[in-house]
């Protein structure tokens, strides 16, 4: 039934653009508001294209696409942006580029240092065999009738294991576990899962910075049911709002006693 449409979300300009299936990200500006998430959808112009955007782009490419990393990103030029040439030359070097994503040089040698790390530790290596990288499920929620996407950093349908790979400041199980209540990692864990109908979710966190220390965290019952709770929620939400359209989303109010 879905099939034409995973084909369409292999790439990434056709999956973000389209707003008939509702995704995990999505879920999540409808936590922070109703009206940020249309905003999101009306505004596409005004979304954020920030530098840790970018970089986390570079660094799912580089750790899972190494071909798309070669094509799209790219290393700035040693010039001095303080002199007149060296700015000059550096917008030139961008207008150029406006397809790609810059990274500097220190960026850069992060990444390699990460990739390096990452295909040394030999379960990670052995999660990341076997199976796709980016892939994408599409399906229809059983409760609320309503179409929902997700794409993978990595599916291995032999085993049915989902892994999804990120970087993290501190790659330990007390900072990961504070991160994934802090950033809606349960719900992700349990909308991807659903989605792909996954015996096993695993995270694979890098730090940033050297040694980048890695952990390997497999998502519990407990987490995973907490998280679907959660985007079972959210879906609620957005029924009301989108689809049967009881309320104006930018009539939403936050509301509460300090």
């Amino acid at each position: 039934m879905y099939s034409k449409y995973i084909k369409e979300f292999a790439s990434d300009e056709a999956y973000y653009s389209d707003f008939k299936f509702i995704t995990n990200s999505q879920l999540g500006l409808i936590k922070r508001s109703p009206a940020t998430y249309q905003h999101y959808r009306d505004f596409p112009s005004l979304r954020p294209q920030t530098k840790a955007l970018n970089f986390g782009r570079a660094f799912h490419m580089c750790m899972l696409e190494p071909e798309k990393f070669d094509q799209y990103v790219i290393q700035e030029p040693d010039v001095n942006k303080r002199t007149k040439a060296g700015r000059e030359e550096y917008e030139e070097f961008v207008k150029e580029n406006e397809d790609n994503i810059i990274l500097t040089s220190v960026e850069h040698k992060s990444l390699m240092g990460m990739r390096n790390r990452l295909f040394s530790c030999h379960e990670a290596v052995d999660l990341l065999s076997g199976g796709v990288a980016e892939q994408v499920s599409v399906w229809k929620d059983k409760d609320t009738g309503i179409e929902c996407k997700c794409k993978a950093d990595y599916w291995n349908k032999d085993k049915r294991i989902l892994v999804d790979i990120k970087t993290t400041q501190g790659a330990s199980m007390n900072d990961f576990r504070g991160s994934s209540y802090k950033y809606g990692y349960d719900r992700q864990s349990a909308f991807y899962s659903d989605g792909f109908k996954a015996d096993d979710f695993v995270f694979i966190v890098i730090e940033k910075s050297a040694p980048y220390n890695i952990g390997i965290y497999y998502s519990g019952e407990e987490f995973i049911s907490e998280g679907r709770l959660k985007y079972a929620q959210l879906l609620n939400t957005y029924k009301h709002y989108f689809i049967d359209k009881v309320q104006d989303p930018y009539e939403h109010t936050y509301l509460g006693t300090l």
